[in-house]
């Protein structure tokens, strides 16, 4: 099934369309003749993959791979474009280029478009300059925008690492492959969701979708964060392998006539993991994915605030389902939990209701268990709900009071604390 995207009105598709042109001209006239530039055309989807840092370069490399297999087999055959942003050689050293079929050498060639020398992926400013400067270069009706990288969740750049650290690349016991994720960013070069949210809003345009190739990025507390920034995120509540999205597959799907279908890129992920993990994968049968309405947030919010303020369970922390091998875990179902604390079945069957228009059914899959490199084993998941929350834990529980989603389905609370200060 499809996810539909926001009907975009006559008019703003016109003005889109007539920025485009004007856009063009600019940079015709602009130019010397001796440097006459080819001419911008506005196409219909431009897509942008993004992939900070370098420990996962070798992975990096085999996605672009894999969006070039499905260039040249027809995936831009409806239109469209695809840019990526990566740091092959140097921290502080970023290339933008384009992902373009050659017909007469019948293959993918990388069209460079732009080299920053001076890029800091953890500073808003040069990731929102790169934003900017994609949409000049490849200025289309629409935009989609995938983040391949490491991740964890709402958790602070500057916060201290929690407990259990993982040791990468060890294999399961009595495997023949390597088991590797994309676990947390690399040392220094780090950029928070509220960073992110900022170098967005300061675009003069909207992504409509993101996809969060890293770890642990379908936590309530972040895309809560990015509600205002997107129409629809594509992520997964636990630890990605290595290997990333299968672009090969997935890539097709964001450039269909009709729009990206989103619902199809979470099938595609899931079954590349779920059915491929050894023969095609080479990697552990563990992938989880949801899609995230985010226009569906804030009544999702309104429902757990009901909740939170209503009558309470005793409930064991033990017995959630969680997301990592950590020793103390961070990441706890969100529905398991709220299911556990809520003595009110009939508003916790509201909460459902709302979940499955926040997170699409048909979008939130799961393999039966989940690997982890903290514990280096295999989980079983009992209770999936695709989407994350760190209350129960003890790990950060004063920074995570501080987050908007703790904020606004704990009103009652923080205005009790309020008032005790003053």
């Amino acid at each position: 099934m499809a996810i539909q995207q926001p009907q975009t009105p006559r008019i703003q598709m016109m003005l889109r369309q007539l920025c485009g042109i004007l856009l063009a001209v600019f940079v015709f006239v602009a130019c010397s003749k001796d440097d006459v530039p080819e001419p911008v055309v506005p196409v219909s989807h431009t897509m942008l993959l993004y992939m900070p840092g370098q420990s996962l370069l070798r992975f990096y490399e085999k996605n672009i791979q894999g969006i070039e297999q499905a260039v040249e087999s027809g995936a831009l055959k409806n239109g469209g474009r695809i840019i990526v942003c990566y740091q092959p050689k140097a921290y502080d050293q970023t290339t933008l280029f384009e992902i373009v079929y050659d017909a007469r050498q019948r293959k993918c060639v990388r069209k460079e478009l732009k080299i920053y020398e001076n890029f800091h992926a953890d500073e808003t400013a040069s990731v929102q300059e790169m934003f900017a400067d994609m949409q000049l270069l490849a200025p289309a009706d629409s935009y989609g925008l995938a983040i391949g990288c490491h991740g964890f969740g709402w958790i602070p750049k500057d916060a201290p690492l929690p407990q259990g650290r993982y040791v990468p690349e060890r294999p399961l016991p009595g495997a023949l492959i390597t088991r590797s994720t994309r676990f947390f960013g690399d040392s220094g070069h780090l950029m928070d969701i509220a960073q992110l949210a900022d170098a967005v809003a300061g675009l003069s345009y909207r992504f409509d979708y993101l996809i969060f190739d890293g770890c642990f990025m379908s936590n309530i507390e972040t895309l809560y964060d990015l509600r205002h920034s997107f129409d629809y995120i594509i992520s997964s509540p636990c630890e990605i392998m290595g290997a990333g999205f299968p672009y090969a597959r997935t890539i097709p799907y964001l450039f269909v006539s009709d729009g990206p279908d989103l619902a199809a890129v979470c099938h595609a992920f899931w079954y590349f993991y779920d059915s491929d993990w050894d023969t095609v994968a080479n990697n552990a049968r563990s992938g989880c994915i949801s899609l995230t309405v985010t226009n569906e947030l804030e009544a999702l919010a309104v429902t757990v605030a009901e909740i939170q303020a209503g009558a309470k369970r005793e409930y064991n922390v033990n017995d959630l389902q969680y997301y990592e091998g950590m020793s103390s875990h961070i990441f706890y179902d969100l529905g398991d939990y709220l299911r556990a604390i809520c003595a009110d079945d009939t508003l916790y069957a509201r909460f459902e209701e709302q979940l499955n228009r926040t997170f699409p059914a048909e979008s939130r899959l799961n393999t039966p268990s989940f690997y982890s490199v903290y514990n280096h084993r295999m989980t079983p998941i009992k209770h999936y709900s695709g989407v994350t929350t760190t209350e129960p834990s003890r790990q950060y529980a004063d920074l995570h009071k501080k987050t908007a989603w703790y904020r606004r389905t704990h009103a009652a609370d923080c205005a009790t604390k309020k008032a005790r200060l003053l």
